[in-house]
């Protein structure tokens, strides 16, 4: 199996080497480089673009958001996993609108973080719990002003909103409801289109908005 080849971005070395040294109990991760600032960051891309890019939001010179905006301007492709301490509701915001796939606190534990690799490097949203807090807060601050009708969903895709909103991956979807990780991305998108949403932060905010879960 290919390997899912990483950029570690952050301005701290110890935070560099703690998740090289997590990274490295898993075979199917490879580091392919490290930076401590957005330039680095920029320049390594452009000579080895890695499969995922793990991404401090606060970096000396320039924030995260604005490195992100750079890298997908130059890789529209890139998936990109922001790595923080910080868990402010602008942050979070202007990360996802910039192109984040997820957005992971630091304190998150060693597992949650290589489910957030796993799931950004298969295009998918992930987001810790207390980050799709922030999604839905933001969402509720600012209603749509028109609700349409949700069409008629079943137990088992609300059981499936309501894990998505507690945070948890595809993987542990289909584990809690004894599914295929398959059969969840396939009831996944028929939600989506019933919310008329396009990814899992936008589907959390509308099932909280719409008293789904």
């Amino acid at each position: 199996m290919a390997s899912i080849n990483i950029l570690v971005v952050d301005d701290h070395s110890i935070v560099r080497q703690g998740i090289r040294s997590l990274l490295s109990n898993y075979p199917e991760f490879k580091i392919i480089g490290e930076a401590e600032n957005g330039h680095g960051a920029l320049s390594q891309i452009e000579q080895e673009p890695p499969d995922v890019t793990l991404l401090d939001i606060r970096l000396p010179g320039e924030s995260g958001v604005e490195v992100l905006k750079q890298i997908r301007q130059t890789q529209p492709e890139a998936k990109v996993l922001m790595l923080t301490s910080f868990n402010d509701d602008e942050y979070v915001m202007g990360a996802l609108r910039a192109g984040a796939l997820g957005y992971v606190l630091k304190s998150s534990s060693d597992e949650m973080l290589v489910n957030a690799i796993r799931a950004t490097h298969q295009g998918e949203h992930f987001l810790s719990p207390k980050i799709a807090g922030a999604v839905i807060r933001r969402s509720i601050a600012s209603p749509a002003k028109f609700m349409p009708d949700t069409p008629p969903m079943d137990g088992e895709e609300r059981r499936i909103l309501k894990l998505l909103v507690e945070g948890a991956s595809n993987t542990e979807i289909a584990a809690e409801l004894y599914l295929s990780n398959a059969t969840v991305k396939r009831k996944l998108r028929k939600i989506f289109e019933k919310l008329n949403v396009n990814t899992r932060a936008q589907a959390a905010a509308e099932a909280i908005r719409r008293n789904l879960v």
